[in-house]
């Protein structure tokens, strides 16, 4: 009898492993669908209960090595932890087709029912995610299972709108360019890798441009823009996973970073922790971006491998008892300050106690007392959209070095004097435009920005919203007053530093464009130009300091 074959038969059916090692198994298990998925366990001996760390993820390949997959975990089997890995649906060398966020509530509850069943199990199951991998979990934390029994869930917002807009503005940058890869990515389907995604009208078409046929997952959000839409509390706009962080009732670090895409979503999830659970969770917020351990700028002991190379062990042995707390603190919400270069502990990030404003004026400059209002006027082609360094702290890219001050037409910049000395921001800072357009709407976009000593300029925050949003019952060539509000952010302003603020009405390739025209963007066939103005000595940004 051919044994090598034998055995494999075993493993495709998931009756039995391949060993590695001792303690390292490859599984096809599988599901009630009849679909396998390629599964791995790692345990610290042949032999014992461990608690288990499961971890299933879609970014991988029909390449990956066992050996990779030991050196990814190492840490937690070095420290008497069972790893349980996972390619989920369609993805790496699993079965089936990706359809992302589709099956991953069904999918994980059935790997936790597969993981009681080994013997190695000890009655204790800890989560553990970054990004889409976090959500995975997220998308059954609500049922709370018995056994699971604390989480670390890095850079994923509960709520999926988010993911997929910003007031009512597709996240192309996001979204739309991370789906066009992971959609059904094990099959050979046509890919239009081509296609200008900025230069199609109606967006609705896209799905068709690239793949050849109309993907319903991809264009039925495209219909609701509007967060209030009933769209977003049925399964497919996300409802398995909105309240999970409410009903969940297991101790869990959450963790993002400034310039991470889901940074506000987070903080929202934190507030909206209860508070008898609150007290036994955690947030930590490095100064990098999605990847919360890198950037552009290096920032002294910013990034968790410097700060606290093993909170992941120690967070799940301090639910387990064995082991205090060494960098997070229960309760409390603990950031690192960018070129203040240090981390701060408290319950929330707050806005500090000193309102700075600054007016945008007319020699387009920043300054504490306005000077005779006047108007700049600009012409916004929605075909020719202005293009920005780095998705902040809403799309990918984080913090990107800026091009220069007025780098176009349609991008108008305001710029401070040096500051005089050393000043610490706080909070969520705020813009206000004065503003009008010869349209029935269009958009308007800001970027703030720090010019550092040495000349290069660091993207802080933006944010984008339509007119009509804003002022429901606007008229062309009307003033309007549109107000944004940015995300959290924590930094320093060292002397000499500037301030600066760039306004435009796009921003690709973060955002989709505006058509100028009013309705659902998404599903306008046609453009128009726009003619629009900045009020200045009536528009301010106002900053929160210490």
């Amino acid at each position: 009898m051919n044994i090598s074959l034998f055995f494999k038969s075993l493993l495709f059916l998931g009756l039995a492993s391949i060993t590695c090692a001792n303690n390292i198994k490859e599984f096809m298990v599988p599901y009630e669908d009849g679909v396998k998925f390629y599964t791995v366990s790692i345990t610290p001996s042949s032999t014992g209960k461990y608690p288990v760390v499961v971890y299933r993820t879609p970014y991988t390949s029909k390449k990956e090595t066992i050996e990779k997959v030991k050196q990814r975990f190492e840490h937690l089997v070095k420290s008497g932890y069972a790893v349980i890995y996972q390619h989920t649906r369609g993805a790496g060398k699993s079965e089936g087709e990706r359809y992302p966020f589709k099956d991953e509530r069904k999918d994980g509850l059935a790997l936790l029912d597969w993981i009681r069943k080994q013997p190695f199990y000890n009655g204790e199951i800890f989560l553990s995610g970054n990004s889409y991998t976090a959500g995975i979990h997220i998308s059954y934390l609500e049922t709370n299972p018995y056994d699971v029994k604390g989480a670390i869930l890095r850079v994923m917002d509960v709520e999926l709108y988010n993911l997929f807009y910003r007031k009512g503005f597709f996240k192309m940058g996001l979204y739309g360019n991370w789906f066009t890869k992971e959609y059904r990515k094990n099959s050979t389907i046509q890919r239009n890798k081509k296609v200008n995604k900025y230069n199609v009208f109606p967006l609705t078409d896209l799905s068709k441009k690239i793949f050849g046929h109309s993907v319903e997952m991809f264009d039925t959000p495209l219909l609701h823009p509007d967060r209030n839409s009933p769209f977003w509390d049925t399964q497919a706009g996300g409802s398995e996973y909105r309240n999970a962080i409410i009903k969940s009732k297991i101790p869990i670090l959450l963790v993002t970073s400034f310039y991470d895409i889901f940074t506000e979503g987070i903080l929202e999830m934190w507030r909206s922790i209860p508070q008898e659970n609150r007290k036994n969770c955690a947030l930590l917020i490095t100064p990098y971006q999605h990847n919360v351990n890198r950037g552009i700028v290096k920032f002294p002991n910013g990034s968790l491998i410097e700060a606290c190379k093993d909170y992941e062990v120690n967070w799940f042995n301090h639910i387990r008892k064995t082991e205090k707390l060494k960098f997070i603190e229960l309760s409390k919400v603990k950031w690192y300050s960018l070129w203040q270069n240090k981390w701060i502990t408290a319950t929330d990030i707050k806005n500090a106690p000193n309102e700075l404003k600054f007016y945008l004026n007319k020699n387009r400059t920043l300054d504490k007392s306005a000077t005779t209002p006047t108007e700049i006027t600009y012409v916004y082609y929605p075909k020719k959209p202005a293009k920005f360094r780095g998705g902040v702290a809403h799309t990918f890219g984080g913090m990107q070095e800026q091009s220069k001050p007025n780098s176009r037409p349609d991008i108008i910049s305001f710029v401070s004097a040096p500051f005089e000395k050393n000043t610490i921001v706080e909070g969520k800072m705020k813009v206000s435009l004065s503003v009008k357009t010869d349209c029935e709407d269009t958009c308007f976009y800001v970027r703030v920005n720090i010019v550092k000593n040495n000349g290069k300029t660091y993207s802080l925050r933006d944010d984008i919203t339509s007119v009509l949003r804003e002022v429901k019952n606007y008229k062309p060539n009307s003033v309007a007053q549109i107000d944004f509000e940015m995300v959290e952010h924590s930094f320093m302003f060292e002397k000499g530093d500037k301030l600066r603020v760039d306004v435009s009405s796009s921003c690709v390739p973060s955002f989709t464009v505006h058509t100028n025209i009013k309705g659902n963007q998404n599903t306008q066939a046609k453009t128009k130009n726009a003619n629009n103005t900045i009020i200045t000595g009536k528009s301010t940004i106002t900053l929160y300091t210490k």
